[in-house]
């Protein structure tokens, strides 16, 4: 690191000239420098005010002419020359030119060891300095290095402001959003207990009191780690705008940024995961219209279905296929029927294999002769514990509970097989060999029967 001159504070400036003052007076000689390399010169940084002192502050002379100093700082260790005269090798050197014949220096070296200058006294007269005098030349070093650092903190600091002011905007708007977060996390929950409350007035709905019980445990893990997030942001934050008067150093100030940021992940995956378990239990608690039936080709539909899955399958690594010929027609509702297939291919993908290992699923069809079709959706994967069959279907009931999994994907589709298209379906499976789920269904729909005239309810039901 190499700084001008310009760029060093004044307040050192001022130190170091007191310190050269007294330097001078105690090793009792006309000169006591500080001196500092340039690209191509050496320069006075800091000449005392003692009489006799040939130098002045600011001035400069080139490199490469036998300086006292540049042996110094090429070889980094202290110089002692009591007398230039008697001596052959310094006798020739620029400072003889000034009567400066005797030379005791030491190097300045920046934190990051680079060479700032040196540190010295020149007399006019031989001088052999004791021990003590070499000693308090090594300590004044040491103290003036330990400024070095000062500065180079103070210096870092100052490069760091820009970035800093950004940080502060971008944490105010951040902020701001957490904010809003809270604001729509607290209408959600409202809105969550307001349907509670109706779920259970409801004579027909009354049986999910469980789903709402379940959804409300589901909810709390997300809504409690983003308002853990909000509540940590918002102690950093205070300590941060505390510790901007006291002064910040790069790593604090990237240590808040990574504070900010990793806040904001948690989240936006919280959030996320909050907006997902609730549509799936909105979906769960609506009650599915019976709309959108026509005639259809069933194998179309499937494949129309999973058409809406290609980038999902792709990103799986696991292949899906139908085997599903043309001439099954069905006289139902393709829409609900291709969202039980999505679901049962999605549940596939996400629970039957173990991670990295490519596993497929295949879809079949098979017409009774009695007016109803069988769809299977059949993988090879790890396959389903006879402990857990009874319970796939139960709402909320998940092997992957904290890792991606609400419980309620195979509830959908036991819902709309019963309730929509009017069908069943049942699960198989041997450990460790696969499993097969089975969708049995009319290939003419029941028409749907029309629900009595009744009072609306009190209140919506969001």
């Amino acid at each position: 690191m190499t700084l001008h001159a310009s760029a060093i504070p004044e307040t050192f400036l001022a130190k170091w000239q007191t310190t050269t003052d007294v330097m001078a007076g105690i090793f009792d000689v006309p000169a006591g420098l500080i001196m500092r390399v340039l690209p191509e010169q050496i320069e006075v940084l800091v000449s005392s005010h003692s009489e006799g002192n040939p130098y002045e502050a600011d001035e400069k002379a080139k490199l490469n002419t036998g300086l006292y100093c540049e042996t110094v700082m090429a070889t980094r260790g202290l110089l002692h020359v009591p007398d230039a005269l008697e001596d052959e090798d310094w006798r020739c050197n620029p400072d003889v030119a000034l009567n400066m014949i005797s030379y005791l220096g030491v190097p300045l070296l920046w934190p990051d060891q680079q060479v700032f200058g040196t540190i010295c006294v020149l007399d006019s007269k031989k001088r052999n300095y004791q021990q003590k005098y070499v000693e308090l030349l090594w300590e004044i070093k040491k103290s003036i290095e330990r400024d070095f650092v000062v500065i180079e903190q103070q210096e870092q600091l100052e490069a760091s402001n820009a970035e800093l002011r950004l940080a502060m905007r971008q944490q105010e708007a951040f902020s701001l959003k957490l904010a809003q977060s809270n604001q729509d996390l607290h209408a959600a929950l409202m809105r969550l207990t307001s349907l509670q409350d109706e779920l259970l007035r409801s004579e027909k709905m009354a049986a999910l009191g469980a789903v709402v019980a379940g959804i409300s445990h589901e909810l709390n893990t997300p809504i409690g780690n983003s308002l853990l997030a909000a509540s940590t942001l918002q102690s950093r934050t205070a300590e941060f705008a505390q510790e901007m008067g006291r002064g910040l150093t790069r790593s604090r100030m990237q240590e808040f940024v990574g504070t900010v940021e990793q806040g904001a992940a948690i989240l936006m995956r919280s959030l996320d995961q909050a907006a997902k378990l609730v549509a799936s239990f909105k979906q769960v608690a609506d009650e599915q219209a019976a709309d959108g039936r026509r005639r259809f080709d069933l194998g179309d539909a499937v494949r129309s279905a999973l058409q809406g899955l290609d980038q999902a399958i792709t990103d799986s690594g696991h292949r899906v296929l139908c085997s599903i010929g043309p001439g099954i027609e069905m006289d139902s509702y393709p829409d609900q029927l291709g969202q039980v297939v999505a679901q049962l291919i999605a549940n596939a993908v996400q629970h039957a294999f173990l991670p990295g290992l490519a596993g497929t699923v295949t879809i079949a069809a098979e017409p009774d002769g009695a007016g109803q079709v069988a769809i299977t959706v059949t993988d090879d994967g790890l396959g389903i514990p006879q402990d857990n069959l009874g319970r796939v279907f139960d709402p909320f009931f998940t092997t992957r509970m904290g890792k991606g999994g609400s419980g309620l994907g195979l509830h959908i589709v036991y819902k709309l097989v019963t309730t929509t298209l009017h069908g069943s379906v049942e699960a198989s499976s041997s450990d460790g060999a696969g499993a097969c789920f089975t969708v049995t269904l009319p290939l003419l729909a029941p028409a749907p029967m029309r629900k009595p005239d009744r009072a609306p309810p009190a209140g919506p039901i969001l």
